[in-house]
């Protein structure tokens, strides 16, 4: 293999990385009526988020005078959440980051035999699944709890998470097809 295959073998695992780095942008944003009441990042929502904080205005307010003047309203939104104001923790967001440097592990692992960018490959496809799964789990609450008003659309940290992941996919593939190429043009070229 030459030496150029080899120096771009070794940064493989670089757009796993940075995918982490994207997780710290807003995940996705919330909004009412054309106006964005919430983005939160991937961090926030795998610590639990609490949404008289990080709710915008007038959203913050209403959930504010919701909770004095009229506690027993909040009873609608607990059968959904029950620890609203505040979001439960969604810990199992924490394997996605775990994929990724599991996925960024096997990439450079991928430089001393090409096994390993299949796992790469796998865990890196399979973060990329889980945060759009999430984000259409999130969809799914805004309407169970009868708020059909609230629109809930990717942000730039779903989409930069995503983005890095399918360059890794794609610097991974590289990586295992160009092996396979070489090894058939070398049969063929003894063959002649």
């Amino acid at each position: 293999m030459n030496s150029h295959f080899k120096f771009f073998q070794k940064f493989i695992a670089a757009p796993y990385l940075l995918a982490l780095l994207g997780l710290l942008l807003p995940m996705f944003n919330i909004s009412c009526a054309e106006q964005v009441i919430a983005e939160p990042t991937f961090y926030e929502l795998a610590n639990g988020l609490d949404l008289e904080t990080a709710l915008k205005e007038p959203a913050a307010g209403y959930v504010q005078k919701l909770s004095e003047s009229n506690p027993k309203a909040l009873d609608r939104y607990r059968e959904v959440i029950p620890t609203f104001p505040k979001l439960q923790e969604f810990h199992f967001l924490y394997g996605v980051v775990g994929a990724l440097v599991l996925a960024s592990i096997f990439a450079w692992l991928a430089q001393f035999g090409y096994y390993a960018s299949l796992g790469s490959l796998l865990m890196g496809i399979l973060s990329m699944v889980a945060m759009w799964a999430f984000l259409g789990q999130v969809a799914k609450i805004c309407n169970q709890i009868g708020m059909n008003v609230l629109a809930v659309e990717p942000a730039t940290g779903i989409y930069c998470a995503s983005f890095l992941i399918l360059i890794g996919t794609a610097m991974n593939l590289a990586s295992i097809i160009r092996p396979i190429l070489t090894e058939y043009k070398a049969k063929k070229a003894a063959k002649k």
